[in-house]
């Protein structure tokens, strides 16, 4: 019976949780958790290092390569590869080389 309670008081604070969000909160989170965990598992178990990188840059990396301008331009294949370039080198190793790269297609 302890159990069912623990499980409705997390659901209760996730709840209020997300009620407290606002819909640019909620939409930020959302869209930093996707990436942060395609990028963890790009990264491959061997490479703690570039895990922890991504948890830590992520939220910066997203603000400097501006993913606002992408998500209101998703279907610009401009946007996407300006988006992409600049967060993709903005995940970088402590020598300031980034894990990611993009690959041109041109």
């Amino acid at each position: 019976m302890r159990a069912v309670g623990m499980k409705l008081l997390c659901m209760l604070i996730a709840m209020l949780f997300l009620a407290a969000c606002s819909e640019k909160q909620a939409e930020e989170f959302a869209f930093r958790k996707v990436l942060e965990l395609e990028l963890i598992k790009l990264c491959g178990d061997a490479d703690k290092d570039c895990g922890e990188a991504v948890k830590t840059q992520i939220k910066v990396c997203m603000e400097k390569s501006d993913w606002r301008k992408y998500l209101q331009n998703q279907d610009d294949q401009a946007e996407f590869k300006r988006f992409t370039t600049a967060f993709y080198a903005c995940i970088v190793d402590k020598n300031g080389k980034p894990y990611f790269h993009v690959k041109n297609d041109e």
